[in-house]
């Protein structure tokens, strides 16, 4: 028999979440922001009237594929392979430099490096969920600096492949064997997204099988859309490899077809649903107590992340040569960190190598980052717009008068 408790408790969950989302987006704010507070006040260590369990996130990680199939779909692979080298190379530095840097401040305050290296990894991958929104709230969806921050998401999530492995070695002793698997693993995922993106730079479009009966029936093809997203998911992690690089391998098959706009229209309000339920549960996975017991220690770890993160990408896309605005407007946009970085925990807590503590320590920053930066994004916009504008206003005043006639 069902629990009628339970499922109203649901119910409120939602309406309370879509209520706050709702009036956090009339504010210009971001919507996510309002589903992981709704999570946090009335999750487990809130009110406690619904408790996050593996099945909840299970959803949320459909969500995550759901993005990047439609990611795959939208991107123009032409400007797309012009910021390629620059973002993969942001991402290796960056993938290296965090994690180092955490590890050797664990290792100077006596701290666990091995739980300071899994801390690096989730802290080196941005939100591609909260990335996306600022983007389209700022307009910078189709500027330069938004089309680097998306070649360097992609990059990204893409390296949460190798990341990943990484930590599952790291519970366990690492040999000369799981390394090799690690670099065949990455070796195959690079050749894939090579081979893909230079036989559809060279088809441009063709036609999708099934693509006029798909079209025909919305309730059918939405269904059929899914199907090819989570079937491509299926098959990269059948052979090894991330379920994230099916999912955009997939979208970027879908988006060089005659299916393109038909699949865009059907898979973004299950992709909006997915995304939902995925903040609302970051909000569930929040303790409170622990929360309030070390506030100063993770808004401290906030600053030095949020601000760290966008210092190191605007430094490392300067010396590629980026322009000061483009480098500025990619890194705010990559500040906030990842929706993976939520795998990425749960690997290195189920392998040993991240403590309870340390879980509940990188989940309280990685929630607070979610929130915080597309404020901090808000931010920035308005100081700059300010400088720019007051900057013009005291070139005017300082001019010379033109001399009138006579």
């Amino acid at each position: 028999m069902h629990d009628h408790h339970g499922l109203t408790a649901i119910a409120l969950l939602l309406a309370a979440a879509v209520a706050l989302g709702l009036f956090m987006s009339r504010l210009r704010l971001p919507a996510a922001a309002g589903f992981i507070l709704v999570g946090v006040a009335l999750g487990p260590s809130g009110a406690g009237m619904i408790s996050s369990d593996d099945s909840i996130e299970t959803l949320t990680e459909m969500g995550v594929l759901m993005l990047l199939f439609i990611i795959g779909m939208e991107m123009r692979l032409g400007q797309f392979t012009k910021s390629l080298p620059v973002a993969l190379g942001i991402t290796g530095i960056t993938c290296a430099v965090i994690p180092t840097s955490v590890a050797l401040f664990a290792l100077v305050v006596g701290g666990e490096v091995m739980g300071a290296i899994v801390i690096g990894f989730m802290l080196a991958i941005s939100s591609t969920a909260v990335a996306m929104k600022m983007m389209e709230d700022g307009g910078h969806k189709d500027t330069e600096g938004g089309r680097l921050a998306l070649a360097i998401l992609v990059a990204q999530d893409l390296a949460v492949v190798p990341l990943l492995l990484i930590t599952e070695s790291l519970g366990a002793t690492i040999t000369a064997k799981a390394m090799l698997i690690v670099a065949g693993k990455l070796l195959l995922a690079s050749c894939l997204l090579a081979v893909f993106i230079h036989v559809l730079n060279k088809v441009k479009s063709f036609r999708f099988p099934g693509s006029e009966f798909l079209l025909k029936h919305h309730d059918i093809g939405t269904l059929g859309v899914l199907g090819i997203c989570f079937a491509a998911a299926a098959v990269s992690g059948l052979i090894g490899l991330s379920p994230a690089l099916g999912a955009f391998l997939g979208g970027l098959v879908v988006g060089h077809s005659t299916l393109r706009r038909g699949a865009l229209n059907m898979s973004e309000p299950v992709e909006a649903i997915l995304l939902f339920v995925f903040f609302l549960s970051v909000g569930l996975l929040i303790d409170l107590s622990f929360l309030a017991l070390h506030v100063w220690v993770i808004l401290a770890a906030l600053v030095v992340v949020t601000g760290g993160r966008t210092f190191l990408n605007f430094i490392l896309l300067r010396l590629a040569g980026e322009k000061f605005h483009t480098a500025a407007v990619a890194s705010l946009i990559l500040s906030p960190v990842g929706e993976f970085s939520f795998v990425i925990a749960g690997a290195g807590l189920a392998m040993g190598a991240l403590s309870p503590d340390g879980y509940k320590l990188a989940l309280a920053v990685i929630a607070m980052s979610l929130l915080v930066s597309p404020l901090f994004f808000l931010f920035a916009r308005v100081c700059h717009r300010k400088a720019t504008t007051g900057h013009f206003r005291r070139r005017v005043q300082l001019a010379p008068a033109l001399p009138g006639p006579g």
